[in-house]
């Protein structure tokens, strides 16, 4: 924000904190609605549709582990291109986590821009958030993500949808807790 001239230094350096130590788990999510990696794109409009959703959790086709991310900017471009159709699974049109090889965990390190990889790229993370992610880094992650998965790890180390998290959410909080005032 600093650096694209939107606050000053100062501004930054005085903030109070407004998430009041909280976390994800303090927002009081509703369950997470997901479909399979198998199922028709038609399925996944009508579910974003019918919820008002902008995007859903995939799951593996076979378990609950969660595979990626599928979003109406991503189905409505690849729709308007003639990539895919109606009926083509959401396994052709969504962002696959599984390829993201590096997966954060610490808090302190969530919504950080990775590091320069191969061709000047900057290697892909994927942010691990739980109900115990503090709300001030999921403030930082929502800074170049619109949208969160909140998981929670299975018996066998598997990553498992429970909730999805916006920047809505997180202002919904600092509207009740005054922190706006």
């Amino acid at each position: 924000m600093v650096n694209n001239n939107f606050m000053t230094a100062t501004d930054t350096t005085n903030k109070t904190n407004n998430y009041q130590d909280a976390t994800i788990r303090s927002l009081r999510l509703k369950p997470v609605v997901t479909i399979k990696e198998s199922a028709p794109i038609s399925s996944a409009i009508d579910i974003m549709r019918e919820k008002g959703y902008d995007q859903l959790p995939v799951l593996a086709a076979s378990s609950s582990k969660l595979v990626g991310l599928v979003t109406l900017g991503n189905l409505l471009s690849k729709l308007s291109r003639g990539t895919i159709t109606a009926s083509s699974p959401v396994e052709k049109a969504f962002f696959d986590f599984r390829k993201i090889k590096e997966v954060v965990s610490d808090p302190r390190l969530i919504g950080s821009v990775g590091e320069v990889g191969e061709k000047g790229t900057s290697k892909k993370t994927f942010d691990e958030i739980t109900l115990d992610t503090p709300l001030k880094a999921l403030s930082k992650f929502f800074e170049i993500n619109s949208a969160a998965v909140v998981t929670e790890r299975t018996k066998e180390g598997e990553l498992k949808p429970i909730h999805v998290v916006t920047k809505v959410d997180l202002l919904g909080f600092l509207v009740k807790s005054g922190s706006l005032e």
